[in-house]
């Protein structure tokens, strides 16, 4: 008998194999797990899929379909031990008998065989993928002009199989496959390697058989005279381990599901990136900002198809500039039916929009929101007023300096300022311009031309739909309006009126729900990570008979310090692509859907945010952060990082905590991470209460 060989990847197999070449006249390769590895650790995931997207055809419930599947293959491998042979069973026989079993009309049973085995092939094909070093040893295999045969154990047809090395461009390696399906003969019982060998003509000592199952791999093929050699693999043994581990773990719901979902996409990436060295705003863009956006987009498809199927769909899908400028990329990509656009919205067109009818207390407070307002000159750019005609009024008010913070909103002055019908007669005038404008863009790009529209945009606060509501929400062809938001965190509004729905996918504050909040801990990286590398849209004009946006100039001062950000933030959104390419991938395979996916996400973004690197702290804090509010003010993500004499003055750390864009990242001096850890736990805890 052979020498039962172990031996620990190709490069050994290559250099015992080198000498005893003029003995060999045939090498015999398992295929799976041994040339072609697995994204999705096991292969019942593929034909599970398979009946969740049988059932969506036939409208019969997915686990009636996968119980079909099994009871026709279990009572074809009796059949086939009945027989005499293995326990085997042939695709082509399975499919026309479960066919036969889920569709009574013969007339139907060649569509939906073509569909389940195009299927089928298809998400094989999506999970598998060839081993850069098997490939090396068939090339250095075929260079010897040496003969290379498949043997596998596999339900599919040795055609198919064929086929399946034909999309993995490997077909050309193989000279015959030998497939269990075909013969109804296994490895594993040694009778496939029999009969190859009657087939062939040859006496065992002439082949060579390698593959990863040390049973029917090498101790069965050494047993019928075969020098079988058990490829161990040590990494890759450990990687399936741990995938088949997490895809039992992810049966238990909870955070499980998600991490089997992402060691799946991770692997997926890995086997396929070949441009490595990535930057490191790739990086964060494919690892850390790519989960949360890829997950928000599946829920935004779930919730279409959610309305679909109650009879209210959505007719059009509007990308709210400029933060929804990558969503629409994303959406792009897909399948989607929904007609969509890329509208040039901002808060600050439409909140000059809504002044219309004049300038309320309610709306005017909303510019004092930002830290570093102006008093009546942030209202001003908010809202897109004449400051110039209403300062002398401000000063007839007592506002001696325009451009003076308010910090006590009920001040006198503000109230008297805002009852002076002088001042809403200039703001009506402005604002109904401002209307008008903005109407007829939106008559441009169809918004009241469909009775269900949906914005799509990054969120928070949902601005640019409560205005758009107050603007014209009068009109009688005013769409029922649905906003899907990344994050959604109403600190500003509470009704939003009638027919007008807003949603957080990834996180929603009004779900009470504490650990999806993370988000809102670093609002701007999200933002940074979403936007387009225009400048804000600031109002409108008229262009040859249409309105089109006006933009912020480059040569204003956030302007610039944004320009010299895009190429990170295009680095970014590169490595959020590539992981949303990979991401759905993985989930045609597994049928995750988003609520299964979202606490693994959430946790992820808890690390990101709340226990950054050193990297992440150094590399993202050379981004500045600005907003569309009519401010011209740059946030800086940088600010200088707390140290131990801090501890000392808790007074004057809460307040520069408070004033911080990204609060945990004021720690990073502090080496255990534990002050992150107690920041964080004090934090949840004022949440809770």
């Amino acid at each position: 008998m052979p020498d039962k060989l172990i031996l620990r990847d190709w490069q050994q197999i290559r250099g015992w194999l080198e000498p005893r070449l003029q003995g060999v006249r045939l090498i015999s390769l398992d295929i799976f797990d041994t040339v072609l590895g697995r994204y999705v650790g096991d292969p019942e995931e593929v034909q599970r899929a398979v009946c969740r997207a049988v059932s969506q055809r036939t409208g019969i419930d997915a686990e009636t379909v996968w119980q079909a599947r099994q009871h026709v293959e279990q009572a074809l491998r009796a059949e086939a031990i009945q027989a005499g042979f293995d326990h085997e069973c042939r695709y082509s026989s399975l499919l026309a008998r479960w066919v036969a079993a889920l569709e009574k009309e013969e007339e139907h049973h060649y569509a939906l065989k073509h569909f389940i085995l195009q299927t089928e092939l298809d998400l094989e094909a999506a999970t598998l993928y060839v081993k850069h070093d098997a490939q090396i040893f068939m090339a250095w295999v075929k260079e010897q002009n040496l003969p290379i045969i498949a043997m596998s154990d596999m339900y599919l047809d040795g055609e198919l199989l064929c086929e399946l090395l034909r999309r993995k461009g490997i077909v050309d390696y193989f000279s015959f496959v030998y497939v269990s399906a075909d013969f109804k003969l296994g490895k594993y019982s040694g009778r496939l390697f029999e009969k190859m060998l009657q087939v062939n003509g040859l006496e065992g000592k002439d082949v060579v058989h390698i593959g990863d199952n040390p049973v029917s791999d090498r101790r069965m093929a050494c047993r019928v005279g075969i020098q079988g050699i058990w490829l161990y693999e040590k990494a890759e043994l450990r990687r399936r381990e741990r995938q088949t581990l997490s895809a039992q773990m992810a049966q238990r719901g909870g955070i499980w599901v998600g991490r089997h979902f992402f060691e799946c996409v991770a692997t997926r990436m890995q086997q396929q990136d070949n441009l490595q060295p990535r930057s490191f705003f790739f990086r964060y863009g494919r690892e850390v900002l790519g989960p949360a956006f890829s997950v928000f987009m599946q829920g935004l498809q779930e919730r279409l198809q959610q309305q679909a199927a109650a009879e209210q769909p959505i007719e059009k899908l509007l990308f709210v500039a400029r933060d929804g400028f990558l969503f629409e990329r994303l959406y792009r990509t897909t399948a989607g039916q929904i007609p969509s656009e890329y509208v040039y919205l901002s808060r600050r067109v439409i909140t000059a929009a809504a002044t219309a009818e004049g300038l309320s207390w309610e709306q005017t407070i909303v510019a004092f929101y930002n830290p570093k307002q102006h008093g009546l000159e942030s209202v001003c750019k908010v809202y897109g007023l004449p400051q110039e005609t209403l300062q002398p009024l401000a000063q007839q008010h007592g506002f001696e300096d325009f451009a003076a913070p308010i910090h006590q909103w009920d001040d006198v002055r503000l109230h008297n300022f805002l009852n002076d019908q002088r001042v809403q007669t200039i703001i009506r005038r402005e604002g109904q311009k401002h209307r008008a404008l903005l109407q007829r863009y939106l008559e441009q790009v169809g918004f009241f031309a469909h009775q269900r529209v949906a914005l799509v945009d990054i969120g928070w606060n949902g601005t640019v739909q409560k205005f758009l509501k107050q603007a014209f929400g009068q009109r009688a062809d005013f769409p029922v309006l649905h906003g899907y938001y990344f994050a959604f965190v109403p600190k500003l509004y509470a009704d939003f009126g009638e027919n007008n729905v807003c949603e957080g996918i990834v996180h929603d504050s009004r779900r009470g729900n504490a650990c999806e909040r993370i988000p809102a801990e670093f609002e701007e990286i999200f933002e940074q990570g979403a936007r387009s590398f225009e400048a804000t849209t600031i109002a409108y004009r008229e262009a040859n008979g249409r309105v089109v946006p006006v933009l912020k100039a480059d040569s204003a001062p956030d302007r610039q310090a944004e320009l010299a950000c895009n190429p990170l933030v295009a680095q970014m959104q590169q490595g959020i692509m590539h992981h949303w390419e990979h991401f759905n991938a993985v989930q045609q395979l597994t049928g995750y859907s988003s609520q299964q996916l979202l606490p693994y996400v959430h946790g992820l973004l808890e690390r990101a945010v709340v226990y950054p690197t050193s990297e992440e702290t150094r590399e993202l804090t050379q981004l500045v952060h600005t907003e569309d509010f009519g401010h011209d003010h740059v946030l800086a993500l940088a600010n200088q990082s707390v140290g131990w004499g801090d501890l000392l003055h808790p007074r004057q750390l809460l307040r520069r905590l408070e004033l911080s864009a990204w609060r945990y990242a004021l720690f990073d001096r502090i080496p255990t991470g534990m002050a992150n850890f107690a920041f964080r736990m004090a934090y949840l805890h004022t949440v809770k209460k």
